[in-house]
């Protein structure tokens, strides 16, 4: 499992092919996912996870495809974060990153 911090309104790159961005609509947070037509998506009903004792799941759990599961945390700091838990072939990058690999190309 990864867990990367991004603030509302950040993404993720997963796969080169999907975006996860952090939004927020009436003080809840969510995730917004942009990616082909052919990937499934669903919510998760939300499970407890093998995580710290000072983080809380406070947001959406989206399964993408068979294999990647997204799901919104935060810390006893308040930080927002993102848990992604996929097979380790899958690439996750956060968008900065993203943009400067995009940039080499």
């Amino acid at each position: 499992m990864l867990i990367i911090g991004r603030e509302i309104g950040q993404y993720v790159i997963i796969n080169d092919e999907m975006k996860v961005t952090v939004e927020q609509k009436n003080a809840k947070l969510h995730l917004v996912i942009d990616a082909p037509k052919d990937i499934s998506i669903t919510r998760v009903k939300q499970t407890p996870m093998n995580l710290r004792k000072k983080t809380r799941i406070i947001g959406d759990t989206i399964q993408i495809g068979s294999s990647i599961q997204v799901s919104i945390l935060q810390t006893e700091s308040g930080l927002i974060r993102l848990a992604i838990d996929a097979p380790k072939e899958i690439s996750v990058y956060r968008e900065e990153i993203y943009q400067r690999k995009e940039t080499k190309l």
